[in-house]
């Protein structure tokens, strides 16, 4: 009986680390990036966009294939 009662709170324990890290109650203080960057954008700053990360992102799209990749063509 005492076995079951210990394994029951284990596990009871265990899904509720789990939901508590989920809601982000598991963060540490100050370490939100979605609240400083709120911050940033409530002060008006922007933010700045590299050139660099754009062509990159652009020139990756260009080497995407228009057909459909078949992984099975060399079996048939």
């Amino acid at each position: 009986m005492q076995r079951r009662l210990l394994i029951a709170g284990l596990a009871l324990a265990l899904m509720l680390t789990c939901a508590h890290a989920q809601l982000g109650g598991g963060q540490l203080p100050g370490a939100n990036i979605g609240e400083k960057a709120s911050k940033a954008e409530q002060q008006g700053q922007k933010a700045v966009k590299p050139k660099a990360d754009e062509k990159a992102y652009n020139s990756a799209l260009g080497n995407i294939p228009d057909k459909r990749y078949d992984p099975w063509r060399g079996v048939r």
